[in-house]
């Protein structure tokens, strides 16, 4: 493939040399000593301009003629180069697009928009990319069903494993990802304790500047519980909206959406309208070695007015922190200390009674990465202790919690 640097030189070239042939047919041998070059020159743009009068009379010659000519006319007219460009990636002439934008950049070098359009066109016009990726995991809790403080903590052994498939599809203008998930977990201990979870995302990807593309996408979701009967347990319907920083900076990416769950046989206290917002905060010490990763998070949970069948409502806001430390030990293997904190406060915990409820949680833990000690896997491992403060004793606990997963991508 030619490049697109290389492309414009040669369209360049091309306007030069018609130039020169509309130039030429303008004097006849008998004149061309004493014809001067202005003269010359002159001739030719009278010329172009005839070509266009006639051509806007002609009801045969469409619009990208007349810009063409009108092109030929100021090849460094900025308005016009800026039609031509939008008129042919109109016709899909991706290239002459591209090429057209770029030139734009040479004359206007410090207007971002045409670099921002030279990347959207190159992404639109990238082939389709699908990607499909396994995890299998395995994980041992101390107290895997949180069961308050002295009250008969019990470990629980779990295996998981997650199938997702990603998509990306140029659909008209604009560019859309499609993300399926499966996860499923098996609790040894209890079939109850089983999740199976079906997630769909769908939504276009946009670029809204030079520094920033934006994923928007409605999301669906389907949990069911227990592996022998397959109940029905909650789905959920709503909006994501995941912005990425295509540059350099501290803030990496950031995420929101907002949804509405249902639990299958629950009564209203339950159920919900629930937003979150997320962000990634990213620092690299020059030498590389070790890197500095803060996400803050927000939820807001609007339980509906009623209460649960435990007789308490889910209604809650929380505000909390991740970080971690990750070290390059060896060429392939990562590792670092990690520490999450957050704050959940219920209000109207009790519908008209008199318990409130606001809960302390710290997660303190290691993990470790291997990338292609087998290859093509990665390796994930990890250890934390989660500590989970509450006002009511039932809900203060304790948990160690040390797991391993496999990560195969295709």
């Amino acid at each position: 493939a030619i490049r697109p640097e290389i492309m414009d030189r040669l369209r360049l070239f091309v306007l030069a040399v018609l130039v020169v042939v509309i130039t030429a047919n303008s004097y006849s041998p008998g004149n061309a000593v004493t014809t001067s070059p202005a003269k010359k020159n002159s001739q030719g743009a009278i010329n172009i301009l005839e070509m266009i009068k006639s051509c806007i009379q002609d009801v045969n010659c469409d619009e990208s003629r007349v810009l063409f000519l009108k092109l030929l006319q100021n090849p460094k007219d900025i308005q016009i180069n800026s039609q031509y460009a939008k008129n042919v990636e109109k016709r899909g002439k991706i290239d002459l697009a591209i090429a057209t934008y770029e030139r734009l950049k040479t004359l206007e070098p410090n207007n971002e928009q045409w670099k921002i359009n030279i990347e959207r066109i190159h992404d639109l016009s990238s082939p389709p990319e699908t990607n499909m990726s396994a995890v299998l995991g395995a994980r041992i809790d101390s107290n895997g069903a949180l069961s308050p403080d002295g009250d008969g903590n019990g470990a629980e052994h779990n295996g998981s494993i997650v199938l997702t498939l990603d998509q990306k599809r140029v659909l008209g203008k604009l560019k859309y990802q499609i993300t399926s998930q499966l996860y499923a977990d098996y609790n040894h201990n209890d079939p109850s304790s089983d999740l199976i979870l079906v997630a769909l995302q769908f939504g276009p990807i946009l670029n809204i500047s030079k520094k920033w593309k934006v994923r928007t996408a409605i999301l669906f979701d389907r949990l069911t519980t227990d592996r022998n009967k397959r109940e029905s347990f909650s789905y959920s319907a709503g909006t994501l909206f995941n912005f990425l920083n295509l540059e350099k900076g501290l803030l990496r990416s950031a995420d929101m959406s907002f949804y509405h769950v249902d639990f299958w046989n629950e009564t209203p206290g339950k159920d919900a309208w629930i937003f979150t917002g997320s962000g990634v905060l990213e620092y690299q010490e020059p030498k590389h070695r070790y890197k500095f990763i803060l996400s803050p998070n927000v939820t807001y949970n609007r339980a509906k007015n009623g209460q649960g069948s435990d007789g308490l409502r889910d209604l809650f806001y929380e505000i909390g922190f991740s970080a971690g430390v990750s070290n390059e030990a060896l060429e392939n293997i990562e590792f670092g200390p990690t520490f999450s904190y957050s704050y959940r406060n219920y209000t109207d915990y009790e519908p008209g009674g008199n318990i409130n409820r606001d809960d302390h949680n710290f997660n303190v833990g290691l993990q470790a990465t291997a990338i292609n000690l087998i290859p093509g896997i990665v390796i994930l491992s990890s250890y934390s202790f989660e500590r989970n403060k509450s006002k009511l004793d039932s809900e203060t606990y304790r948990n160690h919690s040390l797991s391993m997963s496999i990560v195969k991508s295709f």
